[in-house]
């Protein structure tokens, strides 16, 4: 990868620049978290203090930028760029400052304090982060003098946020007997029926699976890249580990992504069409709209690896279409065996997202999701884009048509597919349902930049430099996504949980001793896993499955629901506390919560009575109703 670097001039300008702009920011936000949380600057020296910092660092940084251009910019140059005239003996500080750069920005959002009055505020979070990482920077050219001064500022960058991002998951690695959050333990319960492990073992599989499988996509593809220079592959590794986390893409999905990368050869058609069948197989397995995915890496990969010139239009085209049919078909196949062998007799189960309604006002911004989905997938993804224009307005003669309209066609379909899921019910939170288009745009753009496709005369391209703004402006999104995310640990009073457990075995045991049925539809993990004894497990019901089934209005299913509801055919239910409340459309994930409400919650609270309730562990019990029942209004 060639990168047009900026001048010495230009690089210290745009460093004076966005440091007086993230001050001022950062000044703003402050003035207005202070006005929401009632402070009164004449009487509080540490606001005061705080705002009148920012600002005298904001005016020196102006002050520097505008020294450019006088007759003193020499001597300020010469002083910002001081690691270069420090003796070799003084190269222990470059270890300070590199260690400090690397989790400074971690360690600060990890104190309580810190965290509740500015972790809010993403312009003081991007004023941290950009801080430490000029630290890091001046470490780097302590410690290799000869690296230019925006790789060194690039290298901290990379570094500083996949290490905050490999930190991030690991604090939800604890021995906390309940769920935390509404599916995490659901993830859990299923496996933990075939292999008994504590709940912090799964938690920890969890975790070091995602990391595994996300982080194995990058060396598959890289190994595609050729990529020269052990440094240079390592910071164009930590690139593609950050914007895999951006979506994210869910690390199931890595694996059909990770087979067509290292089995595809344009040379060898059975290696190639068995990881296509191989691939095809698990997307069966994972989900409906990744069917088609195997099939569509591997023409993108023909595509580009394979000329058209000399060739018949159907002739060229046959591999990759037949590639696409076969492992479409495979994939549909497997889930008809998967399903077939699941023993679940209502197979619409497997179905939901194809029948649940779609919300197409997600598209714009919205209470659900800040960005909207179409601006915020247009937000990411626009510098890879201007990339493949500038790219390729630089070699017009290294394509024919026929390539670059289907490299095209198969990126609107994944586009389109992506938007679509994304809207419908239950999702568009975030950009994770376009994990197909991402994964597609980075396979393009990866490929054009480091030159790996075949020219129409089949020779390899040449390197076209890149302008250095077009590189940060492609680091900017995987690298800000996490930032607004802190380093937090899970604590709990293991005395109180402990009474807890005790409190749900009482209850367990008493209805037992009457003969009655028990409902988990949350907490099942506590069955399984044998923190809770003598409980026939309910395989219905479960709280995920019945989402979906709300979701897609399944009338039979939820028609059988509420019979047992009404024939009271539980003699307890563990469940969250339920609330019923109808939320208007402008609140977050209104219409979620209305279905839950208005076709699962009411029939349970219709018939069933809440009789004890655990708030800090979000655990609710209820019991059949007595005498007249009532119903929320």
């Amino acid at each position: 990868m060639n990168i047009i670097q900026p001048s010495r001039l230009t690089f210290w300008r745009f460093i004076f620049l966005l440091s007086a702009a993230l001050f001022f920011l950062s000044i703003y936000q402050t003035v207005g978290r202070a006005k929401v949380l009632g402070v009164d600057f004449s009487a509080s020296k540490s606001w005061t203090g705080l705002v009148a910092g920012l600002s005298s660092l904001g005016l020196f940084s102006l002050l520097l930028l505008i020294s450019t251009w006088s007759s003193y910019r020499e001597r300020m140059l010469s002083l910002v760029e001081f690691p270069e005239r420090v003796s070799d003996r003084m190269r222990w500080i470059s270890v300070l400052s590199l260690s400090l750069a690397l989790i400074g920005f971690t360690i600060a959002f990890m104190f309580p304090f810190i965290l509740n009055y500015f972790g809010g505020m993403i312009w003081m979070r991007f004023l941290v982060f950009w801080s430490f990482s000029l630290i890091g920077m001046w470490g780097i050219k302590l410690l290799r003098k000869e690296t230019s001064w925006f790789i060194a500022l690039i290298t901290i960058i990379l570094c500083q946020s996949t290490l905050h991002l490999l930190l991030i998951y690991w604090p939800r690695v604890t021995d906390y007997p309940f769920a935390m959050g509404w599916s995490e333990t659901s993830r859990f319960y299923y496996p933990s029926l075939f292999v008994y492990a504590p709940l912090w073992v799964h938690r920890l599989w969890r975790v070091a699976i995602s990391y595994i499988l996300v982080a194995a996509v990058v060396p598959a593809l890289l190994k595609r890249l050729s990529i020269q220079g052990r440094a240079a592959r390592w910071l164009v590794g930590f690139a593609m580990f950050l914007y895999l986390f951006m979506g994210p893409i869910y690390f199931h999905l890595t694996i059909p992504v990770i087979i067509i990368l290292l089995g595809f050869s344009a040379q060898n058609d059975r290696r190639t069409w068995t990881s296509v069948l191989l691939a095809s197989i698990w997307c069966g397995w994972s989900r409906v709209n990744w069917y088609p995915m195997p099939g569509l890496i591997a023409a993108i990969l023909y595509l580009m690896e394979v000329s058209y010139k000399g060739k018949n239009f159907w002739n060229y085209l046959l591999k990759p279409a037949l590639w696409l049919i076969a492992g479409t078909l495979t994939a549909f196949l497997s889930q008809r065996i998967y399903i077939a062998l699941s023993g679940i007799p209502d197979t619409a189960i497997f179905y939901t997202s194809l029948t649940s309604d779609i919300l197409w006002y997600r598209l714009w911004p919205n209470s659900s999701f800040s960005f909207g989905i179409l601006p915020g997938i247009i937000w990411v993804s626009l510098p890879m884009w201007v990339a493949i224009y500038m790219l390729l307005r630089s070699n017009k003669g290294d394509w024919h048509p026929v390539r670059l309209i289907f490299i095209f066609a198969a990126l609107l379909v994944v586009f389109l597919g992506g938007i679509i899921v994304s809207l419908k019910i239950g999702g568009g939170a975030n950009l994770h349902n376009m994990d197909a288009y991402f994964i597609l745009l980075l396979i393009i753009t990866t490929y054009l930049i480091f030159a790996r496709y075949r020219r129409e005369n089949g020779d390899l391209a040449q390197f076209t430099p890149l302008h250095w703004f077009i590189v940060l402006a492609l680091l900017y999104s995987p690298i800000s996504t996490y930032l607004q995310f802190g380093v937090g640990f899970k604590t709990y009073d293991p005395t109180s949980t402990q009474k807890v457990l005790a409190s749900l075995q009482e209850y367990v045991d008493a209805a037992n001793a009457r003969g009655g049925e028990v409902l988990f539809i949350t907490q099942r993990h506590l069955i399984s896993m044998h923190m809770l004894n003598n409980v026939t497990l309910v395989p219905e019901y479960e709280r995920e499955d019945l989402m979906e089934i709300a979701m897609a209005n399944n009338v039979q299913y939820l028609e059988k629901f509420r019979k047992d509801m009404r024939d009271q055919r539980f003699a307890l239910i563990i469940v969250d506390p339920l609330n019923y409340n109808i939320l208007a459309k402008r609140r977050s994930f209104a219409e979620e919560n209305n279905v839950w409400v208005t076709r699962i919650m009411k029939s349970i609270l219709c018939n069933y009575r809440e009789d004890s309730i655990f708030p800090a562990d979000e655990i609710a019990l209820y019991v059949p109703q007595e005498g007249q029942r009532q119903c929320p209004q």
